[in-house]
């Protein structure tokens, strides 16, 4: 694991170190987590093929039915 040095303003730092503690974490911890979770998330065109793949795959079967705004809004769905 390798050390970096960060600049931050003041007020940041102030509220990024009360965000961490309402966390139960470090601010290192919540610095090294936001970092991940940023790098790690999954690029939309990735999770639109995966969605599309399922899609297809799907062997569910409407019979027929058809969304009807209408209904949704009448409660009646």
């Amino acid at each position: 694991m390798s050390n970096i040095t960060l600049s931050i303003d003041d007020e940041l730092l102030a509220q990024s170190r009360s965000l961490a503690a309402k966390q139960g974490t470090s601010l290192n911890n919540l610095i090294r987590q936001l970092l991940a979770n940023t790098i790690n998330k999954p690029d939309r065109q990735d999770w639109f093929d995966g969605f599309a793949l399922i899609s297809e795959q799907s062997l569910g079967n409407s019979n027929g039915w058809k969304f009807d705004r209408e209904e949704l809004y009448d409660g009646r769905a």
